[in-house]
């Protein structure tokens, strides 16, 4: 019994994020991919919050969304489903990686597959906030 309480501790903890909170910063792509991408493709943002289960990309002051929803596995997220503003959750196949620079995170990238359509979001935090 004992044992099975420590894995079931373990598994709890590593699905943890390795980092919670919400970060400002800039959705950014480079100019071939916008211009190759549909509409709707590239996420727009300027904050980023993650949380377990699930990292979500907005526009500061706006609750609208975009939402990859999945499960953490240190500093990856098996994405699968995304919940788009004024929409309903659509299942998908992804992953979204979290970098860290310094010890501090640094950048947020996802891509997610749906139907034909792929999804993607590039978030680069700003140097000049911590996450709130």
């Amino acid at each position: 019994m004992l044992i099975a309480s420590v894995i079931f501790l373990l598994a709890q903890l590593a699905a943890q994020p390795p980092v919670e909170g919400r970060f400002d910063g800039l959705c950014e792509y480079p100019e071939a991919l916008q211009d190759r991408s549909g509409e709707g493709a590239l996420v727009t943002c300027n904050q980023v919050e993650i949380a377990p289960g699930q990292i979500s990309f907005g526009l500061r002051s706006w609750q609208s969304r975009t939402r990859f929803n999945g499960t953490f596995d240190g500093n990856r997220l098996t994405v699968t489903s995304i919940t788009r503003p004024i929409a309903r959750e659509w299942p998908v196949r992804g992953v979204c990686d979290l970098s860290f620079a310094n010890g501090k995170l640094s950048n947020v990238a996802c891509s997610a597959y749906a139907r034909h359509a792929t999804i993607l979001a590039n978030f680069t935090i700003s140097s000049i906030n911590d996450a709130r």
